[in-house]
């Protein structure tokens, strides 16, 4: 049906205001359609404990529940897709110390960045758990340097499933060791820039800030609260991104870093701004965040070896190991005293590329998924 309006003066011009009013209110639909974000169809659990009281926030196939939680023990954790799932017991928490002594077997990771499928892979394939989700690494160690939060689906999974592993590898004489990334430090601060929607949308539904879920009043935020930015196994040190020049500053021992992170990491940038210590440990120069270890580019401001000596004298480390930077394969720099951890872990899950390093004794040998295929660095041949 058309309809026509009288002009004033004269002339029909109804129809082009009925059609500019439809598609300027179509578009309007269209923009608001476009900005909802979607929840997940599994997500969580998030305990919180505020007031005096314990509650759980969950998505099941795509709904929000919310419940009373002092009762809860043990609870399921789903992955996105459901393919994987397991069971994990809330359990007393341990700050880790930032030195160890090295163990036989050390496996170590980084950046698994939401991706279950992948981290679940490398570490079945490698025996440090079993297909039931459980440490089966005895009193051996496994490091992951930083960077769950973030592009993937699966954040919550992996965050559960080392929380689990933390636990029973204690049990067995074994550690698990989680570090600090950057995109720890961006979430934490209130940076989602590489957010996945479903994260954003549980927050916007149940009316928190998505940094919120992991405040020191729930029980992940709690946990990560206890969490080093570097730590020594033997003489092997292991840390996100990288170690500048700036660190030869006698401040920054091992524990003034790690002190001095988790004392900001919960801080907003403009907080952080108000402190020296925190300017320089969240930039570019800082742990999190340095790429010239392995990167030549002069705006990474590159490592001269003369001063990455220093640093390993200082430190008491004859290895460095690093995430943060992807590489095509696991990769070592300064003659094998530095090594990069960090691979696309998806892409070379599926073509049978490098995924990490097992550490025994002086040797360092290459990971993949197919652990017929782990070999030693040429330099350890």
């Amino acid at each position: 049906m058309k309809i026509h309006l009288k002009a004033k003066h004269g002339g029909s011009y109804g129809i082009a205001v009925i059609w500019y009013l439809f598609v300027l209110f179509g578009v309007m639909q269209g923009t608001v359609a476009q900005s909802a974000l979607e929840l997940g169809k599994f997500d969580g659990p998030y305990f919180f404990y505020e007031n005096g009281d314990s509650s759980c926030i969950r998505v099941e196939h795509g709904q929000v529940l919310s419940e009373k939680s002092e009762h809860i023990k043990a609870f399921k954790v789903s992955t996105e897709d459901g393919k994987h799932q397991f069971e994990v017991w809330r359990h007393p928490m341990v700050a880790p110390a930032w030195s160890y002594r090295p163990s036989k077997k050390i496996v170590v990771l980084s950046d698994p960045h939401g991706d279950f499928e992948s981290f679940y892979s490398i570490l079945n394939a490698q025996k440090v758990i079993g297909l039931n989700y459980e440490w089966t690494f005895g009193s051996n160690q496994l490091v992951i340097i930083g960077d769950v939060f973030d592009r993937g689906k699966d954040v919550l999974p992996i965050f559960w499933l080392i929380y689990k592993l933390e636990y029973e590898a204690a049990k067995a004489g074994g550690q698990v060791h989680f570090l600090f990334g950057n995109h720890e430090e961006m979430v934490l601060r209130g940076n989602y820039k590489y957010t996945q929607e479903k994260y954003k949308a549980l927050a916007e539904k149940v009316g928190r800030d998505y940094r919120d879920f992991w405040s020191v009043n729930t029980e992940l935020g709690k946990w990560l609260q206890t969490k080093n930015t570097m730590e020594k196994i033997g003489d092997n040190l292991f840390v996100h991104a990288g170690l500048s020049a700036a660190m030869l500053d006698p401040q920054w021992s091992i524990s003034a870093v790690n002190d001095s992170v988790r004392h900001h990491l919960f801080q907003q940038k403009e907080e952080r701004q108000k402190s020296k210590a925190a300017t320089f440990l969240f930039g570019s120069e800082g742990p999190l965040w340095y790429r010239g270890m392995v990167r030549e580019e002069e705006k990474y401001l590159p490592l001269p070896q003369t001063e990455l000596e220093k640093l390993m004298d200082v430190y008491g480390a004859r290895k460095i190991f690093v995430g943060h930077t992807i590489f095509p394969e696991v990769s070592k720099f300064y003659a094998g005293k530095v090594y990069a951890v960090n691979v696309a872990n998806e892409a070379n899950r599926l073509k049978g590329h490098s995924r990490g390093v097992l550490l025994q004794g002086a040797k360092v040998i290459i990971l993949y998924d197919d652990a017929s295929k782990n070999k030693y660095f040429a330099s350890n041949l």
